[in-house]
């Protein structure tokens, strides 16, 4: 008897121990994964639209004026998450919505060489 209850008792402390070591993990994964900068677990919540209209007021404006902005294309369906976030969207990225552009776009240039990030107009007009 006396064994079994060390035994469980060895268990719930690494339980315990676990647990604690996978929110310790969790909490530093987004600074270290993400090429995000590091936000507090209330900021995640928030649009990216809230805080960039003031961080990159450019950048939101351009997208805003777009098909893509007007659309309620969300930034994270391109740039992805605050976990996975990625700075400049892969042509997969592209080719989720724009299958069919994307298969006639060369091959060795990404759609930001003849669309202007964010605003997506043609970069020769």
């Amino acid at each position: 008897m006396r064994m079994n209850s060390r035994l469980t008792l060895l268990l719930a402390f690494l339980c315990i121990v676990g647990t604690c070591a996978d929110v310790q993990g969790a909490k530093s994964k987004v600074s270290k994964t993400s090429n995000h900068p590091e936000i507090t677990e209330q900021e995640k919540l928030t649009d990216c639209a809230e805080c960039h209209q003031q961080a990159t007021p450019d950048v939101h404006k351009q997208w805003f004026d777009s098909s893509h902005g007007i659309g309620m294309v969300k930034c994270y369906q391109c740039h992805g998450t605050y976990e996975n976030f990625k700075k400049t969207p892969a042509i997969s990225d592209c080719a989720v919505c724009h299958a069919n552009m994307v298969g006639k776009c060369p091959k060795d240039k990404p759609c930001w060489a003849c669309h202007t990030p964010h605003s997506f107009k043609r970069a020769d007009k």
